[in-house]
């Protein structure tokens, strides 16, 4: 194994990044997130001039109220030292329209970090802790509006898409098209309108079948539609667009007035930026040019937000077919956000609780099922296992004999002694394999039969900036992701048993064990067979992986997570080993590094391997890139050192083996050839953590 001990002086002068640690904070850091607020204002290229006098005023006291009446809560990044890296605000959201329904919302703004800390994961640390808050205060939803192309990435990554939240830019216009014939359009700003934008809210909600709309016939909800319009017009230029036909009747609403809530679009502590909001937009089911209708009063209202000086309108639409309205009329989702957080079923009769039982006594009883099989079959594996006659089958465990069932013949091959007895073993297992068909010939299978398909040029870059479609093509690969990984001959497995035997009796025997990227259970399952015993979890952005991992029944606990998001659900300093092999080249180490500093004891090892840029073979000649056409590109041992460093590990007594060819990949020329792919496999600590030991020769 080669060491890092081998580094330039320049790479010992490297700064190391400080473990970075969130933390819930109180009003004493509310002017901190004033001027945070201020400070990413900035930095988006917006004027200071922009920003009113009275701005730090004004927005301590909206935190002061939030906290008071929306659950406010704010985060902040904290180095060891004490020194504040970053922070961000949330609470529910009040909405700039009432908010009716019996679910609940949450937002996040003024998400800060300072240029330096920026790329280190912070910014998705921070939006963990306050999608934790949201869900603890009951939010089914979380919006925002983010400020910039940088932070859209991030919240992607934790599972924000566009949702029904819209705008419009407002640019100059010519006047507004003319109402339908069947009807004339005025402006009411005075309560003598309230009756008829409550009724009309109503009806909005009975036809949507909105969760409130039961409670309508109540007080409390005409009673909080009612409270939000006095507020509105006292202080948000409240005004309703109201279509009447030719009876004088008035058959349509739509509602608005200007945004009021935290963050850059508060037009109270900043000039540049003005929303214009919508909300209420409904007409009467009988009105005969209904869309046009509809269409009229929402063209009417952008022609007041122009004329009160608006820069941009908004709308949270209610469903897809008024968001489809409202796009005709030129609203996107622009900087707008939402992510559902989940909520559990609650069925609402007694015939539904009766299904929701029916269904999972059926699935518990097929799950039984399914385990039940199994394990018959895993025992007549054994069973033929030890009537060979082999003597290490009567030696080894029958739970450590069942886990070769599924054993790739690599894993065999690793997992086994090299002597007499262990390759006499390993011949009864591809024999007992083959009689019950799981065995997987490395000579002649579906990857070595298709070989010449292989090798398209698909960007993976852009594959992994979506992880909903990098997510679907695992979930299609998952049924012969076992057979590619014997026809390529992938060879991690020899160095992660190679490492297991290397490892500390209690590492093997209590260790809490997280397989990053888990595929279809390969490492963890290579663990086991080498007598790996504790609590082991397995993580994967793909549900069909997920599945075929759980079929090997050697994990404690699986869960789908995008591991660019970070790892929320993992508690901090929780694991004694993280493992992830095969995947860091799809991986934004920024994110995934510190995130695995972060879940580790203090003594806890990162076993890892990444794709080996500017390789050589062993008698030194360059090894070309084997995945630039696919744009996968790999890191440099001095890379490695620096990522490892910046994330808290130790890459001084780290230990970095070299693989001159980890696996093969199919040759972009589809002419059946193959292409060497070179790893760096490393083992290491935090910083100031005891060395490892190098994987067992």
């Amino acid at each position: 194994p080669t060491t890092a001990s081998s580094r330039t002086s320049d790479d010992a002068d490297r700064p190391r990044t400080m473990q970075i640690s969130v933390q819930a904070a109180g009003a004493d850091h509310d002017a901190l997130v004033a001027k945070n607020w201020k400070k990413q204002w900035l930095a988006n290229g917006r004027e200071e001039s922009g920003i009113t006098a009275d701005q730090m005023d004004k927005m301590l006291a909206y935190i002061k109220a939030a906290r008071s009446d929306l659950c406010h809560q704010s985060f902040v990044a904290v180095s060891p030292s004490g020194v504040v890296v970053g922070s961000a605000a949330c609470q529910l959201w009040s909405g700039p329209a009432p908010q009716f329904d019996g679910d609940k919302a949450g937002t996040v703004w003024g998400v800060f970090v300072e240029p330096e800390h920026r790329r280190r994961g912070v910014a998705t640390r921070l939006m963990q802790a306050v999608i934790k808050h949201w869900t603890s205060i009951g939010c089914q939803r979380g919006v925002l509006l983010c400020a910039s192309e940088e932070a859209r990435r991030v919240y992607e990554r934790l599972g924000f898409g566009p949702g029904h939240m819209l705008l419009l830019e407002l640019q100059p216009s010519n006047a507004a098209a003319p109402a339908p014939s069947s009807v004339t359009l005025e402006t009411a700003h005075g309560a003598e309108a309230d009756a008829h934008v409550l009724r009309h809210l109503r009806a909005k909600h009975l036809e949507e079948r909105a969760p409130g709309a039961s409670r309508w016939a109540g007080e409390e909800l005409p009673e909080r539609a009612a409270a939000f319009v006095k507020g509105a017009r006292e202080r948000l230029e409240y005004a309703v667009c109201m279509a009447r036909d030719a009876t004088g009747a008035v058959v349509g609403c739509a509602s608005s007035n200007v945004w009021e809530g935290p963050g850059s679009n508060n037009h109270s502590w900043q000039t540049l930026i003005k929303l214009g909001v919508v909300w209420g937009l409904h007409v009467d089911r009988e009105q005969r040019e209904r869309d046009a209708v509809a269409a009229a009063l929402l063209e009417h209202v952008v022609a007041r937000w122009r004329e009160t000086g608006c820069t941009k309108g908004f709308v949270m639409a209610a469903s897809d077919a008024e968001a489809a309205l409202f796009r005709r009329a030129g609203f996107e989702a622009h900087n707008a956000m939402t992510i559902e957080l989940g909520r559990a079923p609650s069925p609402t009769s007694p015939i539904d609780l009766l299904r929701g039982v029916a269904m999972r006594q059926r699935t518990c009883a097929a799950e039984a099922a399914a385990a039940a099989a199994t394990a018959e079959a895993e025992a007549d594996f054994v069973a033929s296992l030890r009537a060979s006659g082999a003597a290490l089958a009567q030696q080894v465990p029958a739970s450590r004999l069942a886990l070769l069932r599924l054993a790739l013949p690599q894993m065999v091959e690793a997992a086994l002694p090299a002597t007499g007895a262990g390759r006499e073993l390993a011949a009864v297992v591809v024999e007992a394999q083959a009689a019950t068909g799981t065995h997987i010939d490395p000579e002649s299978n579906w990857y070595t039969k298709n070989i010449a398909r292989f090798g398209g040029g698909f960007d993976m870059k852009a594959l992994t900036a979506q992880p909903g479609l990098l997510a679907a093509k695992f979930d299609r690969m998952a049924s012969k992701y076992a057979v590619w990984t014997v026809g390529n001959r992938c060879t991690y497995y020899d160095w992660i048993a190679r490492s297991a035997r290397a490892a500390t009796d209690e590492l093997r025997g209590e260790g809490a064990v997280l397989d990053v990227a888990c595929g279809i259970g390969l490492p963890g399952h290579q663990l086991r067979l080498c007598g790996f015993e504790g609590h082991m979890s397995g993580t994967d952005l793909s549900v069909g992986m997920l599945a075929r991992a759980r079929e090997r029944r050697v994990y404690n606990r699986l869960f789908l997570a995008d591991a660019n998001a970070g790892l929320a659900a993992v508690e901090s300093e929780s694991l004694d080993l993280v493992l992830c092999v095969g995947a860091l080249e799809l991986l934004d180490h920024a994110i995934c590094l510190p995130e695995f500093a972060r879940v580790l004891k203090p003594k806890g090892e990162l076993w890892a391997s990444f794709q080996w840029e500017d390789a050589v073979d062993e008698s030194g000649a360059a090894i070309a890139s084997p995945t630039r056409h696919q744009n996968v590109a790999g890191v440099t041992l001095s890379e490695l050192a620096a990522k490892l460093e910046m994330s808290g590990f130790d890459f001084d007594t780290a230990h970095v083996e070299k693989s001159h060819c980890a696996f093969y990949t199919p040759s972009p020329a589809q002419d059946g050839s193959s292409l060497p792919v070179p790893y760096l496999y490393v083992k290491a600590r935090l910083a100031s953590a005891p060395a490892v030991a190098p994987a067992d020769e």
